[in-house]
């Protein structure tokens, strides 16, 4: 059973990709996800493991899909593409990351993160640009993508809390059986930040049907708030609320519809008293509030803040990085008396460590192509919100 729903993931996502490239994009962002649909007992769920890497849905499916999507762009006669800093910048990570494979403490693991980054991570990035570069509708494609991602966040939100609920051991952070919660979270933030945007700008839903408007409705938002709450995961909802604070500013001088205001403020307030009654909130609070290092809690903060030092020390005793991948078979050869996680846990400092004085450049350069992009969104956000595709 278990390998027929393989063979029938694989063939489905692939016809996807044929027919229809726009729904293959949040199916391939999130494949972590898809992968484990297989392996799940949906009668009896097992939680307290995670799924080892499948290769074949894992690899072999999302480089055949981006084959497939930039094989069908490749067809047109006339290819547009428009370079710009966000490709520099991933061509020099790219670039930077080959050369350091030459001081690596261990090849084959640096090896085999590069190819990962190579065939998984970076044709995400040029593959989806190629192929909304070259598109007759962006608009309606963008529009596929969107209701795509909230479409498989409220199915995944639906079943996992249903699995969660007749599980006999559970974790205390809800997730899809076998996957991590924080890319489970992520997804799930992600479609609440399409949510919002929804919301925020009315003109949006002129472009929808009346079957995809409901998808977008009070209910289906709720469920997916709820299902991020059970995660119980910080660094999500952190990213989330930072985003909040972000569209505030980036959109000052828009003013809003104040029955958007009035809708929003009464469905926080109907969420709270659910939040409330439903969920213990002891438990949920003290992963966000309670950092105290008696809180067993706060063991995965105590154990950051000893990786973010590890970090700053390798790049220290060693100017030009370490590689990638290999994190931890460095610093377990230091004799260091504290737990060593795999990675810093934080973009900048795995820059930093990886690639020493370069990843510092290249740290740098993404910070610069951020503000640069605020700035650009603040200066025309009057004309940006006028526009439904440009938003």
């Amino acid at each position: 059973m278990e390998q027929n729903l393989i063979i029938l993931i694989f063939l489905a996502v692939i016809f996807v990709t044929i027919y229809k490239p726009e729904i293959s994009f949040p199916i391939i962002l999130n494949i972590n996800i898809f992968r484990a649909i297989p392996y799940v007992n949906y009668l009896d769920p097992r939680y307290g493991y995670y799924n080892e890497n499948d290769v074949l849905l894992g690899a072999i499916l999302p480089i055949l899909c981006f084959l497939i999507i930039t094989i069908k762009v490749f067809k047109k006669k006339k290819i547009l593409y428009k370079v710009d800093n966000f490709d520099f910048f991933m061509i020099a990570l790219s670039l930077i990351m080959l050369l350091s494979l030459l001081i690596s403490p261990k090849i084959s693991l640096s090896f085999n993160y590069f190819g990962i980054f190579i065939f998984l991570a970076a044709p995400f990035y040029f593959v989806t640009k190629l192929y909304l570069s070259n598109v007759e509708d962006r608009y309606k494609s963008l529009k596929i993508i969107i209701t795509s991602i909230v479409f498989f966040a409220i199915v995944f939100s639906i079943v996992t809390l249903y699995l969660y609920n007749i599980a006999k051991y559970p974790y205390v952070r809800m997730t899809f059986p076998g996957v991590y919660p924080i890319p489970f979270c992520l997804f799930l933030s992600l479609s609440l930040l399409i949510f919002i945007i929804y919301y925020l700008k009315p003109k949006m839903k002129v472009g929808f049907s009346r079957r995809t408007k409901l998808l977008f409705s009070i209910p289906i938002f709720a469920i997916i708030i709820f299902s991020i709450i059970k995660t119980n995961t910080r660094g999500p909802v952190f990213s989330v609320l930072l985003t909040f604070v972000l569209l505030a500013f980036i959109f000052l001088k828009i003013k809003f519809n104040f029955k958007i205001i009035l809708v929003s403020f009464f469905t926080l307030l109907a969420g709270a008293v659910v939040l409330f009654i439903f969920f213990d909130i002891n438990d949920i609070a003290s992963r966000f509030i309670n950092l105290m290092p008696e809180n067993k809690n706060a063991d995965s903060i105590s154990s950051r803040i000893d990786t973010y030092i590890d970090s700053i020390r390798i790049f220290i005793n060693k100017p030009f990085g370490i590689s990638v991948g290999t994190f931890k078979e460095y610093l377990l050869g230091l004799d260091l008396n504290h737990r060593i996680d795999p990675y810093s846990h934080n973009l900048f400092l795995e820059l930093l460590s990886s690639f020493g004085i370069f990843g510092l450049l290249l740290g740098l350069l993404l910070i610069f192509l951020c503000f640069n992009e605020f700035k650009f969104l603040v200066k025309n956000q009057k004309k940006i919100f006028s526009d439904p595709y440009f938003f």
